[in-house]
């Protein structure tokens, strides 16, 4: 019998009450997916001057933790660098420079594209998303995640992911990864107006889940992960196992320090 994954997905509501959308249906046995329509552009990022919690996620209830994606959740350096290598290939007729290939690494692709080829960004988009989707056998969890997943289940926390990948891609990942029944909600590019480092994502993600601030906890392996927790008033977690930017996400001073993903239930238990 076919078994169906629910993950209900939100319209932006600057902190007021969420809209539903309608639900993404999951097939676990067909693996088909059914969009929920688009929702406004992202502004360009403004961080509060003054960050913290809004209040009306302060008398939530439940225990959550966020995970950002690649990087974090999935070990997928390597072939998201290969697929923008091969999109841009094609569209600029060279080999793409190494600045160019990791230009706004971490923000929407959409916006990576649009820098380094701004009139053939939707081709550059197209070419990315094709060759990533032929090369699915690349795309692996962390080993630990699945376990640390689970054991986080099995305590009564709420999971998320905060991603700026767009909706298709984040759950075709999650997917090919075998994770995505462990989420509760799964945040995209597309469902808040501004991406990391900007906190909308993450209090999309406590509204989504009901969660409080002061229970919940965010964990990533970039800055810009640290910075949007930062924002929303949320404790940190910086994942080292699959980061980049080390120095750059220690000088951050997260809340913990995770050398492996067993360390965050230390972390999130104590």
């Amino acid at each position: 019998m076919t078994r169906l994954i629910m993950l209900q997905v939100y319209t932006p509501l600057r902190y007021g009450t969420p809209k539903p959308c309608p639900p993404y249906v999951c097939s676990r046995a067909r693996g088909a997916l059914q969009p929920c329509p688009p929702v406004a552009s992202h502004a360009p990022i403004e961080l509060p001057a003054r960050p913290g919690p809004h209040p009306r996620f302060l008398q939530a209830s439940g225990r959550a933790v966020l995970f950002d994606l690649d990087g974090t959740l999935v070990d997928s350096f390597h072939l998201l660098t290969a697929a923008f290598a091969h999109a841009l290939r094609q569209v600029l007729g060279r080999e793409p420079t190494e600045q160019e290939l990791h230009r706004n690494w971490g923000a929407p692709l959409r916006l990576r594209a649009a820098a380094v080829a701004p009139e053939q960004a939707a081709e550059v988009v197209r070419l990315y998303e094709r060759y990533y989707e032929q090369h699915q056998e690349a795309i692996k969890p962390f080993p630990g995640i699945p376990e640390l997943l689970r054991a986080l289940r099995h305590d009564g926390f709420r999971l998320a992911v905060v991603t700026s990948k767009s909706r298709h891609r984040a759950l075709f990942t999650l997917q090919a990864c075998r994770i995505l029944h462990l989420f509760d909600r799964v945040i995209c590019e597309e469902d808040a107006p501004r991406p990391k480092p900007a906190p909308e994502p993450v209090y999309q993600a406590l509204r989504c889940l009901r969660a409080p601030v002061r229970k919940t906890w965010m964990v990533g392996d970039a800055p810009i992960d640290i910075l949007a927790a930062r924002a929303a008033g949320v404790r940190t977690v910086a994942a080292l196992w699959g980061t980049r930017e080390r120095d750059a996400v220690l000088a951050l001073r997260p809340d913990y320090i995770a050398s492996l993903p067993s360390d965050v239930l230390k972390a999130v238990r104590g």
